[in-house]
């Protein structure tokens, strides 16, 4: 995939909503397949540049919606590229 892939631009915030450095990462979104339970969660993975920033605790602001991360995979050794699972928060935010 491609940096012209990586067209959306989301906020990403650290534990508490404090700002990631870099607070913005450029990432492709797509559904992950179906809801996950019926606690109002849809899945999604997020796949673009390495960013320094990204836990399993940070909330990730895209278009009006929260997603928290639920897993970070570096695509290749050299921290070029990531992949996360995240789903979207509904409610509980």
């Amino acid at each position: 995939m491609g940096t012209g892939a990586f067209r959306h631009a989301v906020t990403v915030k650290a534990p508490a909503n404090v700002p990631a450095e870099p607070p913005f990462w450029y990432c492709a979104i797509e559904p992950a397949g179906n809801q996950v339970g019926g606690d109002g969660m849809a899945t999604y993975l997020l796949r673009g540049r390495y960013h320094p920033g990204i836990t399993l605790e940070t909330q990730i602001d895209f278009e009006g919606r929260t997603l928290q991360v639920q897993a970070v995979t570096d695509v290749d050794e050299r921290h070029v590229s990531m992949l996360l699972i995240a789903v979207e928060v509904r409610g509980r935010v």
